[in-house]
């Protein structure tokens, strides 16, 4: 670009020599000028002259409006796609849709550890409160969106539904590397028509990685950090292939490291790819991948008296020893886990009026959360509520004083799901204003959950983690099984709109409903009172939104949505502890309702994105999920907390490049309450759980193209855990850091990039999430009190990596 713009002024200033001594007359028309726009172009304008006509005696022209010749000089990117430009360092994008929505963009993502989870990257979006169990965003976690926690939120990933069927869990390290992901987006408030989910009352959290080069080349990353953290990273792009219009990735992320706090350690390898093809007036087909194998550390379930005696030495066992408190050795406390996802989103443009978008997928889980369970072979054990009268055959059994014998053996509660389905949708526009869209989500899925018992031999060690070999049976050879539910989940949605746009664009008008049918068909495979499992379900769920474009900086925005949670599949089933039923499978359960509403503002200016959001929801039937006693947080079940008001105030604020200076300011006011009594309790006018009055966030980025750092800080305050607000987690603020440079390319490197990330940067001692809820947590009213479980936030920790492109 600098030759070009060196190459022109030559060119003009050679001219300027050979003609201007006889026009002198014209001076002023042979001027060039150069302008620096923003620091990031150049631009030469250079006006017609008549200089050339005089010297050759060539009639003059009619005057003619000056020509400009524009050069503009962007900063290229950096080897994995940092811009430098982004507002707010990544953290906010200007948007366009009638809707609350906030997007996390590669400037931000990949200057974080590339070990964390989607869920930490979105931690610092207005109204996100998210709960980490450690550093390197591995086991799990928590997520609320203005005081609604995930199985209440839908997920997308490429545009597959990527949360289980059965208890909307979200574990979003299960998916794409960091490394590939290209932005992730949170709709704060409702879901769109056309979103495949069934419990999106909560809101939306989508994300996409990025498409292949299409220049062959690829990535390599090497970290090393706290904990014995390491991490490989590679990908290779194979650009273009020939002139197909066909252009791939395929990546490959190993990592392993130590527990933050107490023994134990994870390992994990993933397998990420893309390919893309492309052709015509836009037609795309795009085929995605993930395949994910992990063995991850959990950590035992604390509640605020463990939390106020041990701190963060509260943790798993270091040594095995043989008996009951051996079911808190380490090894025993693990959650294996393998899944593959696959997506084919594709959009093919027929005519100049009517579009079609299709996007088969298919999921394959399969994994435990386990637990020690110390067992005699003939007393205390339980088939459903039969007691079981057979002495069992334990391997590594020990002889006991009463003659009978002893065996750890471990509880593996194991997932086994297939899903799959697709999303089709068709546009038609009709005159000038409107777009009309039709569309049919549907989905299948046969989930099975089962608790087992896996043979521990006598140093402790699981024969099989993933709890699948060797498993004690009974004399007739049916497994011994504290659950065994086995169900088939059809959801079939036809949604219809009209996208309507008047005054030359400036106003946007969308009105649609989405139908949706569910039907859950499951079997109960332990003996009690309790075999088949039928709810089906019918859901209409209308939504009607507008957008006025005042012009390109000031925008305003409102909608009214409604959307649904249909409950969670153990919710139907009974739970035993021993041979008591701890928990009643509720019939015809009631689906969580709500109505939304948002009045917005948003600004795009030259410097300047902001937008400013007032919402108010009404929900009936909330659904809240807690873990069922007994079942070490491995069994979850839904409590029907009755209606909710919530209201409030969201807002966000981030820079262009100033100074190469991008800030970036978030925060939210909720107030949200229980309007109605609770379990005999007297909890109406209670503050509802997992909604914090203020939290906020303050980012900082800089970066000059060599050198960059960035600092954040988030503050929320105190959550309540229980329907009777008598428990809470304090208020608590963490903070975050990244400092690193990049190295000019050598050979067939690339320009590198190193960077040092710094997490919970003053090593702050607090609780970081609500794992589960109860109604109330000291006896009251003569009911007796349950405590809630709880996150420890992870310590501080440092991590280096390094990039290289080739």
């Amino acid at each position: 670009m600098k030759r070009l713009v060196i190459s022109t002024v030559i060119a003009i200033s050679f001219a300027n020599a050979l003609f201007l001594p006889k026009a002198k007359s014209h001076t002023k028309s042979g001027a060039l000028e150069l302008e620096k726009v923003s620091g990031l172009a150049s631009r030469i304008s250079v006006p017609k002259s008549n200089i050339l006509q005089n010297r050759l005696k060539v009639p003059a022209l009619q005057p003619m409006a000056p020509e400009n010749i524009v050069v503009k000089m962007h900063r290229r990117r950096s080897v994995d796609g940092v811009t430098g430009l982004q507002p707010g360092g990544g953290l906010i994008k200007p948007e366009t849709a009638a809707k609350s929505v906030s997007t996390v963009s590669r400037d931000f993502i990949q200057k974080q550890s590339p070990a964390q989870n989607p869920l930490q990257l979105v931690e610092l979006l207005p109204g996100v409160v998210v709960g980490s169990a450690d550093p390197f965003g591995l086991t799990g976690g928590t997520i609320s969106i203005r005081g609604l926690d995930q199985s209440e939120m839908a997920m997308t990933w490429e545009g597959a539904p990527a949360t289980d069927i059965g208890i909307y869990t979200i574990d979003t390290s299960e998916f794409a590397s960091n490394e590939d992901l290209e932005d992730v987006s949170v709709q704060q408030g409702s879901p769109n028509s056309d979103t495949p989910t069934i419990n999106g009352s909560g809101g939306l959290l989508s994300f996409r990685d990025r498409d292949p080069s299409r220049k062959m080349g690829g990535l390599v990353a090497l970290g090393y950090g706290s904990f014995n953290y390491h991490r490989e990273f590679a990908r290779f792009d194979t650009g273009e292939i020939g002139h197909s219009g066909i252009r791939t990735y395929v990546s490959y992320a190993n990592q392993r490291d130590n527990a933050w706090r107490g023994p134990g350690h994870d390992s994990i390898w993933n397998l990420d790819w893309k390919a893309v093809k492309e052709w015509g007036a836009d037609n795309r087909i795009s085929f995605v991948g993930a395949y994910r194998h992990s063995i991850e550390n959990t950590w035992p379930s604390m509640t605020m008296a463990d939390w106020k005696t041990y701190g963060r030495g509260f943790t798993w066992g270091r040594r095995y020893n043989f008996g009951p408190e051996g079911e808190n050795y380490w090894r025993l406390n693990r959650n294996p886990y393998d899944n593959m996802l696959l997506s084919a989103p594709s959009h093919f443009t027929l005519t100049n009026h009517w579009s079609v978008h299709f996007t088969p997928y298919f999921w394959h889980g399969e994994g435990n959360n386990s637990a020690g369970a110390f067992i005699n072979n003939t007393n205390g054990n339980f088939l459903g509520n039969e007691p079981l009268t057979q002495v069992l055959t334990l391997p590594y059994a020990q002889p006991a004083s009463n003659g009978t014998e002893n065996a750890m053996t471990l509880m593996a509660y194991q997932n086994v799901q297939y899903r799959g389905g697709f999303t089709a949708k068709t546009n038609y526009r009709f005159g000038k204003h409107h777009d009309i869209y039709l569309g049919w989500w549907f989905d299948y899925s046969n989930d099975h959950d089962s608790a087992v018992l896996s043979p521990v031999n006598y140093n402790g060690m699981p024969l099989d983690i993933f709890g699948t070999k060797g498993n004690i049976k009974l004399s007739d050879g049916h497994l011994l099984a504290y659950q065994n539910i086995s169900t088939i989940t059809t959801v079939n949605a036809l949604f219809a709109g009209d996208h309507a746009t008047f005054l030359k664009g400036k106003l946007v008008m969308d009105a649609g409903i989405k139908l949706a049918m569910i039907n859950r068909n499951g079997t109960n495979e332990l003996p009690g009172p309790q075999y088949k499992v039928v709810l089906n379900d019918f859901q209409p769920l209308p939504a009607l939104s507008m957008r006025y474009k005042f012009n390109k900086r000031h925008q305003i925005f409102a909608n009214v949505s409604t959307s649904f949670r249909s409950p969670s599949t153990p919710t139907l089933y009974d739970a035993y502890y021993g041979h008591d039923i701890s928990y009643q499978g509720v019939e015809n359960p009631k689906n969580e309702y709500s109505i939304s509403e948002e009045i917005g503002y948003r600004y795009n200016g030259p410097v300047i994105v902001a937008n400013a959001t007032y919402f108010h929801y009404n929900f009936a039937n909330r659904q809240i999920q807690s873990a069922v006693t007994g079942t070490n947080g491995g069994v979850t079940v839904d409590l029907n907390a009755g209606g909710q008001t919530s209201n409030g105030v969201s807002v966000e604020l981030g820079t262009r490049p100033i100074h190469h200076f991008r800030p970036y300011l978030s925060g939210q006011y909720l107030h949200a309450t229980i309007d109605n009594n609770i379990s005999g309790l007297p909890t109406a006018g209670m503050t509802a759980v997992r909604s914090p009055r203020w939290t906020g966030a303050l980012g900082v980025d800089w970066d000059n193209g060599t050198f960059f750092w960035n600092y954040n800080i988030r503050y929320v305050s105190h959550q309540y855990s229980t329907l009777m607000n008598d428990e809470y987690i304090p208020a608590y603020y963490d903070m975050n850091a990244t400092i690193g440079g990049r190295i000019p390319s050598s050979g067939l490197l690339k320009k590198s990039t190193i960077q040092v990330n710094f997490i919970n940067l003053t090593n702050n001692h607090y609780l970081s999430g609500i794992q589960t809820v109860t109604t109330n947590a000291n006896t009251t009213h003569g009911v007796s009190g349950s405590a809630p479980d709880y996150l420890v936030a992870p310590g501080i920790a440092v991590i280096a990596t390094l990039k290289a492109g080739f």
